[in-house]
């Protein structure tokens, strides 16, 4: 399978892409829109018994402050009448969700194969805690159905005088029973299928900008299987401007398709799965697991209709920090550290060179 990077899109640095946008101008009717997009948030055991979440995201919360929407995928229900816990069966608490809002995500996809580890209960209590964060914070969600059954229901957000729409599905849940209270589109069977891309060329007719969020594809592969590639480029082709994948755990390429952007798989933002890693080993399944990457999308209006113009990527990887727990940072704040190993400072320089590879020249610094 070959991914083409268009030749008309603007790859810029990452400090010009979000610090000064300004120099870009207003080419158009309403003013540049930037987005960035982040793969899993998890929460993991480790994840869950830091001392301060929000060391977490102290190296990309400036950048996350400054776009105009972050989105990310909460892959575990929230019920704070349950314990918070970890793998195999997930419940986050409001504490590591007010940690992920104040870092400056403002969007969150809900549907995804934990999403009923808990059951009809973990759901309703996730949905009822998403509806009291928005009460004090501006952000929104999408991915559970609200009344049992109901249509998948588009989330529409105004910003700067675009209208943004907004759908969070995943292709498959770990517990049975769970299809009537999230999005669960299984697109490898025709009437769920077309039914959504229905969807799709609906809502494109009704905002300026659609984003489809789409938990599906094989754990651990870096290359999407054709059967998942094919139905994001399908829903590309009913009208998704932005196709944002995730559920890997490790990143797969993008590809432009048009006008629209195809994200196969953003892999993990937040993890814990680099803790059954050595350092010792630079490849292998638990590695990629810990590198990833924030797409920072830029559009301006083109022509009566939105146009992906630029797109930086920064290359970020979890480090083990001896208290704060399991972090992000970039690989520059990781190799500058006095106390690496030299086993661990080969790895991390091994894996920078991997992430380099696979984000392109001049896209990987903050």
């Amino acid at each position: 399978m070959r991914f083409l990077r268009s030749r008309a899109l603007m790859l810029l640095p990452l400090c010009l892409l979000g610090w000064a946008a300004p120099l870009f101008g207003d080419f158009a009717e309403r003013p540049p829109l930037l987005l960035s997009f982040a793969g899993d948030l998890m929460h993991h055991r480790r994840n869950r018994d830091m001392p301060d979440y929000d060391r977490l995201y102290d190296s990309v919360r400036t950048m996350l402050l400054r776009d105009d929407l972050s989105f990310v995928n909460v892959e575990f229900p929230v019920d704070p009448a349950q314990p918070a816990d970890g793998y195999p069966i997930f419940n986050g608490s409001i504490a590591y969700m007010e940690a992920a809002i104040r870092a400056g995500f403002d969007v969150f996809a809900l549907a995804n194969n934990h999403t009923y580890d808990l059951r009809l209960a973990g759901v309703v209590a996730t949905a009822r805690v998403f509806g009291e964060l928005a009460e004090t914070y501006p952000i929104r969600s999408n991915g559970i159905r609200v009344a049992p059954a109901a249509e998948i229901e588009l989330d529409v957000i105004l910003v700067n005088g675009w209208t943004i729409g907004f759908a969070s599905i995943t292709a498959f849940s770990n517990e049975r029973g769970s299809g009537p209270h999230i999005h669960l589109v299984p697109y490898f069977e025709q009437e769920a299928r077309d039914g959504f891309l229905s969807l799709v060329r609906r809502w494109s007719g009704e905002v300026d900008v659609l984003v489809v969020s789409i938990h599906a594809g094989i754990e651990y592969v870096t290359e999407p299987e054709e059967r998942k590639a094919r139905f994001f480029r399908d829903i590309a082709d009913a009208g998704a401007t932005i196709v944002w994948g995730h559920h890997p755990h490790v990143l797969q390429p993008w590809e432009m398709r048009g006008e629209s952007l195809i994200i196969h798989s953003a892999g993990n933002f937040i993890s814990a799965q680099r803790r059954h890693q050595n350092p010792f080993s630079v490849g292998g399944r638990w590695a990629p697991t810990g590198d990833t990457t924030i797409y920072r999308v830029r559009l301006d209006w083109d022509d009566s209709a939105p146009a992906v113009t630029a797109l930086a990527t920064p290359a970020l990887t979890m480090l083990d920090h001896p208290t704060d727990g399991l972090v992000l940072r970039t690989f520059g704040e990781v190799l500058a550290r006095d106390d690496l190993s030299g086993s661990w400072r080969r790895f991390y320089e091994e894996r920078e060179r991997v992430m380099d590879a696979f984000l392109g020249p001049g896209l990987t610094r903050m």
